[in-house]
């Protein structure tokens, strides 16, 4: 195994070979801001989970972490702690979801093909061309990490049904509420693959209906698991303008990828998805991804042996078709589905299914045909795995000047509480007062309000309240108070804080006792 895994790491090396060295790269995504607003967040309000952006909103700050996914930011705190700077940790994680997901997607493709045939898969899933779009052009650091993911839970799955151990199960619900937090967007994508693939293995073994009822167990557990993140965005997502994110650019219905773009391009970009077929991205599945899938299945057919081939490339193409603008139907009747934004997000699916797929070359075919299919494989994708521009920065430089204002000036509308305006302008750096009279003063700060602002004096607590047209927090207080200003958890995020800390322990305490 350790041998493999070497091996993994060397073949690796193409996919993030350019990261090491100092700086950064430009990206769509600002994960480096997120990065360093996470520690910023956990500085000031000394609470976890973090759920507030202190420098967002042009400086009036955002609930952002109490509604988006916070586990990639998690991973980024511990090489933080390891005393790398911001940029180095975000690229550090980039590296560790390259890494992982491959050696997730060997342990998955361990179940049907030999260590080489694994490799293979590994190999393949970790340089499909849409893995290169999201780390190195949109910067995606919550999908790329949920990419980990998705084989560990369809190995968990497959090995539950067919073993009924209880460790397997246990390893799911950790999986499945890891997804949870880290993209929230992709568990939307992957649950009905997941499902398919339950029920596939389900009918290939004994049929046990404890089975299913375990399963569903293990989703309900992972919820609750999830409760502290899930609960706030299910009753809160009201008070912000996430419904923005469905419309406008972010209408899905004109970002369906094209046939041409899927499987003939060969056209490398660092721009974004556009109206219409002219995208200055690549949607491409990987031709060599679909061909051999192709070549597969058409081997499969005549041979008549290793049939998982044929399910794995199904579910391979039903997520290209999703990509689609003829699956629009599903889309239209789907109404959630909408907040997926880009169909070209089931891209994620294709390169899962399709890479798990291609280990099969090493059972179907010579030795030496495959090995040169793999190798031509690495050099025509590795390409892909480079930067557009690169900036030799320092965090100084990153969180400063021009640089600092683009990004507390980023994704500005999508988590702005609904009660307030859009700040057209930077907040100022210290608050005003509004009025004062011989017994107290209204204290507005460059803060905007939202549901959480607590103020004491004294250790009593003072009335907070929005005011003006940006909703800024404003605080009533007696004169000459000494006001200390909190951003701390509602009852619902309370609540939310408690069931997953109970289901934490009763998970822990149930494992042990069955081990």
């Amino acid at each position: 195994m350790k041998k493999y895994i070497l091996i993994f790491t060397l073949l690796l090396i193409p996919t993030f070979g350019l990261m090491l060295r100092s700086g950064i790269y430009t990206m769509h995504d600002f994960h480096v801001f997120r990065q360093q607003q996470f520690e910023k967040c956990l500085i000031q309000t000394q609470s976890f989970p973090c759920r507030w952006f202190p420098d967002a909103g042009l400086g009036y700050g955002e609930p952002v972490f109490n509604f988006y996914g916070q586990f990639p930011y998690w991973i980024g705190g511990i090489f933080r702690i390891m005393k790398l700077s911001v940029l180095d940790s975000v690229k550090a994680n980039f590296i560790l979801t390259i890494l992982a997901s491959s050696i997730a997607m060997y342990f998955l493709a361990r179940k049907f093909w030999s260590n080489t045939g694994s490799l293979v898969s590994a190999l393949f899933y970790a340089y499909a061309p849409y893995r290169a779009v999201d780390v190195w052009v949109r910067g995606a650091l919550p999908e790329s990490l949920a990419f980990v993911f998705f084989p560990l839970i369809l190995l968990f799955i497959k090995e539950f049904i067919i073993t009924n151990k209880n460790k397997y199960l246990f390893w799911l619900i950790l999986s499945l509420a890891s997804l949870t937090l880290t993209h929230n967007l992709s568990l939307f994508i992957f649950i009905p693959f997941g499902i398919i693939w339950g029920v596939y293995w389900w009918l290939r073994s004994t049929k046990s209906i404890h089975i299913i009822y375990d399963l569903i167990s293990a989703g309900l557990a992972s919820i609750l698991l999830s409760a502290f993140y899930l609960l706030p965005v299910l009753f809160e997502s009201s008070l912000v303008t996430l419904n923005q994110t469905t419309s406008g650019y972010y209408d899905f219905h004109i970002h369906y990828a094209t046939l041409k773009q899927l499987f003939l391009s060969t056209f490398w970009g660092f721009g974004g998805s556009t109206w219409g077929p002219n995208d200055t991205m690549s949607f491409a599945v990987g031709q060599m991804h679909w061909i051999l899938a192709v070549v597969l299945v058409i081997y499969v057919l005549i041979k008549k042996r290793n049939k998982e081939v044929l399910f794995f490339v199904f579910l391979g193409f039903l997520a290209i078709f999703l990509t689609h603008g003829k699956s629009d139907l599903i889309w239209n009747i789907v109404k959630p589905m909408a907040y997926i934004q880009f169909p070209w997000r089931f891209l994620t699916m294709s390169t899962l299914f399709l890479s798990l797929a291609t280990g099969a070359i090493t059972k179907l075919i010579p030795k030496w045909v495959w090995t040169i299919l793999l190798v031509a494989g690495l050099l025509f994708y590795s390409g892909n795995f480079r930067p557009d521009i690169w900036r030799n920065i320092t965090d100084t430089e990153q969180f400063g000047g021009r640089l600092w204002d683009e990004q507390r000036s980023s994704a500005l509308s999508d988590f702005w509480p609904k009660s307030a305006k859009l700040p057209n302008s930077f907040a100022p750096n210290s608050p005003e007062v509004i009025l004062e009279t011989d017994s107290y003063q209204k204290i507005r700060y460059p803060t905007v309000y939202f549901p959480g602002w607590i103020a004491r004096s004294n250790n009593q607590l003072l009335p907070v309240f929005s005011s003006g047209d940006l909703g800024l927090v404003t605080v009533r207080a007696p004169l000459k108070s000494n006001i200390k200003l909190s951003f701390e958890d509602t009852p619902v995020r309370k609540i939310g804080n408690i069931v997953s800390l109970i289901t934490l322990l009763s998970l822990i305490i149930w494992i042990w006792k069955k081990s």
